[in-house]
């Protein structure tokens, strides 16, 4: 008489792995969505990070190693004497929109808000946005102010640079919202 050995598994044995498949799946691809959202939130703070230091530093050592005269942003277009700010004592200009500068060749340049965006304009070249399309500028205030008549004079800028997308602009959750605030003061070296 030979014994009969059967080859496979118990019902009981498959009813005990499918459970166990059961609960640790959805754990496992819980952890891979948030790991996933997470990573979209570095992503979407590294974006913001780098355009916003860009955008500061670009605009801080411009403005520190080229401009001697600070001008209004009022007409005319190009900026001319008549539009001088900041250059007696105790005086102050502050804009939402642009500021202009001469530099030591008598050129202008300066920097406005266009749109959501942070452009570069000047004599010789067109207008040039600074920030792409996958940030927003918003609150943007940028400002010159002049103690003492042989002191010289500062240029304040401030500006929250923001994450957005056509999906991303729309998001209301925290957890999803990319933005960081930028402030800076400079001193003008050359007049």
């Amino acid at each position: 008489m030979g014994i009969n050995i059967k080859k496979g598994f118990t019902l009981i044995e498959t009813i005990v792995v499918v459970a166990v498949i059961g609960l640790t799946l959805p754990v496992i691809f819980a952890i891979f969505f948030v790991l996933l959202q997470q990573q979209t939130k570095i992503y979407r703070l590294n974006t913001v990070k780098k355009e916003g230091d860009y955008v500061i530093n670009l605009i801080e050592n411009t403005i520190r190693d080229e401009a001697v005269t600070i001008l209004s942003s009022n007409s005319p277009i190009p900026p001319d004497a008549t539009n001088l700010k900041c250059a007696n004592d105790s005086t102050s200009y502050s804009s939402t929109s642009s500021l202009y500068f001469l530099n030591g060749e008598g050129s202008w340049f300066g920097y406005l808000v266009s749109g959501n965006t942070i452009a570069s304009s000047s004599a010789s070249l067109a207008s040039i946005n600074l920030t792409s399309s996958k940030t927003r500028i918003s609150s943007f205030s940028i400002s010159c102010s002049r103690k003492y008549l042989y002191s010289q004079p500062s240029v304040s800028i401030s500006f929250n640079i923001k994450y957005c997308n056509d999906v991303a602009c729309s998001q209301t959750r925290p957890e999803e919202i990319a933005s960081l605030f930028y402030q800076t003061r400079i001193k003008l070296r050359n007049q």
